[in-house]
């Protein structure tokens, strides 16, 4: 149920787009997962779950970093999941896929970068132990969720994502982790496929 660790590689990036170095200081293989972190942090629906204001000016600082004693709610690309207990929250991690497609036409021949991220949205019980309703409340912010980002989706200075898969649907954890923390939660995984 929790997810696999998966190693990055990839060969050296030459193109009309990126050379290598990449011109971009984050490179082709750390920057979507930054701007998925920045998205996420910008979402309404998440800084409301997290207990911050919709339009708090300091709302990703807060959530990506921790500030003014504000708990860190956002987490990439990895986290110690035997310890794991901040609610809500979010994973981002690199996800199995990376890749440089050919492309061509017109005037220039390229490669350009192509891959998936790992989305992994975590919450413990809304409904007063009543697993039913739980489990249907975490949908709903899912959903809501979801829907924020999709509305970023492809604007020039955001995350170009053609696709959302949902890896594993909203599920509990093991009982053994559920005992360790001495309370159950909610987590489902999303991956995001970006160009």
């Amino acid at each position: 149920m929790f997810p696999r660790r998966y190693a990055v590689t990839s060969d050296i990036y030459v193109g009309t787009v990126y050379t290598w170095p990449s011109p971009d200081p984050e490179g082709p293989i750390i920057h979507p997962l930054a701007k998925l972190v920045t998205l996420l942090a910008a979402t309404p629906t998440f800084r409301v779950r997290c207990g911050l204001a919709a339009d708090d000016p300091q709302g990703s600082t807060k959530l990506i970093d921790g500030l003014g004693g504000f708990q860190r709610r956002i987490f990439y690309p990895e986290v110690d999941w035997s310890s794991f207990d901040v609610f809500p929250s979010a994973v981002i991690q690199f996800g199995p896929e990376w890749r440089a497609e050919w492309r061509s036409g017109g005037s220039s021949n390229y490669t350009h970068p192509k891959g998936t991220l790992r989305l992994i949205l975590a919450d413990e019980d809304r409904a007063s132990g009543d697993m039913e309703q739980s489990c249907r409340e975490f949908g709903i912010y899912v959903g809501q969720l979801m829907d924020d980002l999709r509305a970023q989706f492809g604007r020039s200075d955001e995350l170009n994502a053609d696709g959302i898969v949902q890896e594993w649907p909203p599920s509990l954890p093991p009982d053994e982790v559920i005992t360790g923390l001495g309370t159950w939660y909610w987590s489902c995984s999303y991956l995001i496929s970006w160009y």
